[in-house]
């Protein structure tokens, strides 16, 4: 399995780490995340689900909205 760090993840999306982790609050559910020696890391497919939650933010959808869309999404 790869993995990718926090600001890994937060350099390849283009995103400040303070709102992955705002996102991370919100949409946890739906991002593929493990914890090594109690560190963050994310699973690859994490980076293809917060690209779709940036692009649904900045298109203004509300939280709701984006949480309904991933429940019907397949990421891939």
């Amino acid at each position: 399995m790869y993995v990718i760090s926090l600001i890994g993840i937060s350099k390849v999306i283009e995103a400040p780490v303070h709102q992955i982790k705002k996102w991370i609050q919100l949409f946890g559910s739906y991002i593929p995340m493990t914890s090594m020696d109690q560190i963050l890391y994310f699973e690859i497919e994490a980076v293809h689900i917060l690209s779709f939650i940036k692009e649904k933010m900045e298109e203004e959808y509300d939280w709701t909205e984006i949480e309904n869309l991933l429940q019907h999404t397949v990421f891939g």
